[in-house]
């Protein structure tokens, strides 16, 4: 008698810190040409066995907007630290950092209160997530 243990590994993906720019204000605007977001997305797996080796392939929104609960401020773009935004499973947890960037003109308007434009900035990036297997070893018999 032959009993058969199929094993289905799960990849859990989450939020480790949301999307934010800090301490946002008026003087470090004006040094730079656009300002940047950061957050971390924690990626994990119950079974490294069985998901080792599959691929993970990113793909954001092409703009965005964030808040400091006064000021609406867009996104001009998204990015993250793992090259063509994707990540081979390789570890049981895995922490990978992506980015919002924006243009200081877009920023802050001429005139506008300092303090409306100063604080916190957080948002919420809806990222979609492509699961590709990985690929067997197979020989030609």
């Amino acid at each position: 008698m032959f009993i058969n243990l199929i094993a289905f590994g799960e990849i859990h993906i989450k939020i480790f810190q949301p999307l934010r720019f800090n301490n946002v204000n008026t003087r470090s605007i004006s040094e730079s040409d656009s300002v940047i977001g950061e957050g971390i997305l924690e990626i994990s797996t119950d079974n490294l066995k069985e998901d080792e080796g599959k691929e993970l392939a990113f793909l954001f929104p092409q703009k965005g907007l964030m808040t400091n609960r006064k000021k609406w401020v867009k996104i001009d773009s998204y990015y993250m630290d793992l090259k063509d935004k994707k990540l081979i499973i390789d570890r049981e947890t895995v922490q990978v950092k992506f980015y919002a960037k924006l243009d200081r003109d877009n920023f802050r308007k001429p005139g506008e209160d300092p303090e409306i434009v100063e604080g916190d900035y957080i948002g919420y990036v809806p990222i979609i997530v492509s699961q590709y297997s990985k690929l067997e070893n197979r020989s030609d018999s």
